[in-house]
């Protein structure tokens, strides 16, 4: 499976339910989670375009002054991503989200949009967090793009990575051509499946 900077889902939200893998594996089988303190959180944010520098620089000062509400704000950033993975897996396969995982989402993105500020860009009008000194700031870019991916996305385009054996579990907004692709990354769960099925077909040869 891929390191999670690599940002194979396609749209933030997806992204950040993706910093734990594999999702679908097996009770003797222990998945990995990327984002192990608040400073991992902010390299996440920073690598994914959430953030930028200054704030990053920021956030790093303020943990150092603020260790607890550090540990605060990344237990509800893990609550926020399972929150979007629920919502996300759901729709992949076909069911209803979860009410609780709905809720969850929509009240992390009022709180974002509460936050929020309508600037003008070279691009046009969009909405920006000043960099204030607030460390649930990495939280509102996630909430705000889970929202919209739920209320905007083409539904058909949110796939489950069924990659090495079923386990892999993550989550990626297909925007191939005839909406064909099947793993997270070919790097990663493609090659796997590939050099599975050569095994498997040596092996009955």
């Amino acid at each position: 499976m891929p390191e999670p900077l690599e940002h194979i889902g396609g749209l933030v939200c997806l992204d950040f339910a993706n910093t734990v893998g594999p999702r679908r594996t097996r009770a003797d089988k222990a998945s990995h989670d990327h984002l192990t303190d608040f400073a991992s959180l902010v390299e996440w944010s920073a690598d994914a375009g959430t953030i930028g520098a200054n704030r990053a620089g920021l956030l790093r000062k303020r943990v150092q002054r603020d260790p607890e509400a550090a540990k605060d704000t990344l237990s509800r950033a893990k609550q926020l991503r399972e929150a979007v993975y629920a919502v996300f897996a759901a729709i992949a396969q076909g069911d209803e989200p979860p009410r609780p995982s709905l809720t969850h989402l929509q009240q992390a993105y009022a709180e974002a949009m509460r936050r929020a500020d309508l600037v003008s860009t070279p691009t046009g009008l969009n909405w920006s967090w000043s960099p204030r000194g607030e460390l649930d700031c990495v939280l509102w870019p996630v909430a705000r793009s889970a929202v919209e991916a739920a209320i905007n996305a083409d539904f058909t385009r949110i796939k489950e990575c069924l990659g090495h054996g079923g386990s892999c579990g993550w989550l990626f907004y297909d925007t191939s051509k005839n909406g064909s692709r099947r793993w997270c990354s070919m790097s990663a769960c493609g090659t796997w499946e590939k050099t599975s099925r050569r095994g498997s077909t040596a092996r009955k040869g």
